[in-house]
């Protein structure tokens, strides 16, 4: 995964604190029944009112089958996977693939180009290329060469959804739902958990985070957003309002080393090198799906590109960008400087008033 992890939840009244895989720390009060499970290579987190204490086993386990599936699906680590599948038959024929994949592949296609390509799900040889995705860390930079071989396969448009076949019309050509993946389970198990008639819940999967209800009646949800510069502190805190959703994507949570140098695993899929420009970027809308892939646009657009995008998505999506530069600065949106409770980590200023 993810980097979608700067992500930490918060009540009020934390006493209690559970890491999750070295991204977010989740803190509940201790009449808020919760349980952590492992999928898609990461730890997940659901936490129910303390009215369905009695309930927090099956829906958990529920919740789990949601995520394993998904990750049955759209690995692109199992070589059963329909991601794999696509990617072997890049150039050859379509291929058939489950509902649930057609439905992110498709959204993945969406989000790129509202996002001018810079969310782009078939960046997947670029960050092989760089030693992420279960390669070998290559020994020296990759060259300007090998990197322009690569990004004549990187083109979301190049592949094909056609009544339920997927086709990458280049071979060498692969996909990765990675960055889009998490928020679309969370979706389908937040779709559960209200069908199942659970009014009050938090689910957590490395860091995108979407709720429902009110952890009490004195208060909404709480989400701290981690400081991008001191993983022991955050900027400050959000009450996250039911149904909505926030994630975070960060540069620092998963990288390489490559002689002295760390690259993060998030790449420019235009230019094909590591973002290195950005810190940290939390997006806030009312569904994780669009948040997970927007957090990702946001990183790779930079200050300058994010605005244009935004534009797209106003007023629904919130955002606080982060660059990566002394002293901190928190560039924010209206809506989001409305729900966040600053710690005094950095200056703050509006992203309709970038310089």
């Amino acid at each position: 995964m993810s980097s979608k992890g700067l992500i930490r939840t918060a009540l009020e009244r934390a006493r209690a604190c559970v890491p999750l895989n070295s991204h977010p720390r989740f803190f509940q009060t201790p009449e808020l029944p919760s349980q952590a499970f492992r999928s898609m290579g990461t730890l997940a987190t659901i936490t129910l009112g303390s009215d369905c204490a009695d309930r927090i086993e099956p829906v958990t386990q529920h919740v789990r089958a949601i995520f394993d599936r998904l990750e049955r699906e759209m690995s692109a680590y199992r070589s059963d996977s329909a991601i794999s599948e696509i990617a072997r038959m890049a150039g050859v024929a379509p291929v058939k693939v489950p509902a649930d994949t057609y439905q992110v592949l498709s959204l993945g296609q969406r989000f790129g180009s509202l996002s001018v390509g810079v969310f782009n799900i078939t960046a997947a040889p670029l960050a092989s290329l760089w030693g992420f995705n279960g390669a070998a860390v290559p020994n020296t930079l990759p060259s300007d060469q090998s990197i322009g071989k690569l990004l004549k396969l990187v083109d979301h448009r190049g592949l094909v959804l056609h009544d339920g076949t997927a086709f990458l019309s280049l071979k060498g050509m692969s996909v990765d739902v990675g960055g889009i993946a998490k928020g679309y389970a969370i979706d389908r198990a937040y779709d559960y958990c209200l069908s199942a008639g659970i009014r009050d819940f938090l689910i957590d999967f490395s860091g995108n985070v979407r709720v429902a209800g009110r952890p009490s009646r004195r208060e909404d949800w709480q989400i701290g957003v981690r400081d991008p510069f001191d993983r022991s502190s955050i900027i400050g805190k959000i009450a996250l309002p039911s149904g909505m959703a926030v994630s975070t994507s960060g540069s620092y949570e998963r990288f390489v080393d490559i002689l002295g140098q760390r690259y993060s695993h998030i790449i420019d899929p235009r230019t094909g090198y590591p973002v290195t420009e950005t810190a940290s970027v939390t997006v806030l809308c009312n569904d994780a799906v669009t948040a997970d892939a927007l957090s990702t646009a946001f990183f790779v657009a930079g200050l300058k590109g994010s605005r244009e995008i935004l534009k797209k998505f106003t007023p629904s999506v919130d955002l606080l960008l982060v660059p990566d530069r002394f002293p901190t600065e928190l560039w924010l949106t209206p809506g989001f400087g409305n729900v966040l409770t600053s710690n005094n980590a950095g200056q703050s200023f509006p992203l309709s008033d970038q310089r």
